[in-house]
């Protein structure tokens, strides 16, 4: 079960919330007035999410690029043979 405790009570025992976070590797939920306003975690599982979160973005970039192509080539598919010629000599010619 996650730890939950009040924002006035951290300040308290900070040192102590911190070393549980880092001995026991669970999350403590840090609210105020009964609303959750942010999470200590361990520094490790910090640089997983930060990890996670540029690989998806990176998939994310590439699957945008992978959509551009596939437009270009449905854009593509229904040329003529002259206008795929004409592409095609545009290219050789660059």
């Amino acid at each position: 079960m996650v730890e939950t405790i009040q924002s006035t009570d951290l300040r308290r025992r900070v040192r102590a919330v911190l070393d549980g976070v880092r001995v026991n590797r669970e999350p403590v939920v840090v609210q105020t007035y009964d609303t959750p306003q942010a999470v200590i975690i361990p520094y490790e599982d910090f640089e997983a999410y930060r990890a996670w979160r540029n690989d998806r973005a990176e998939r994310q970039a590439w699957l945008a690029e992978l959509r551009a192509i596939a437009e270009a080539v449905s854009a593509h598919a229904a040329l003529t043979e002259a206008e795929a010629e004409a592409l095609i000599e545009e290219a050789r010619a660059a």
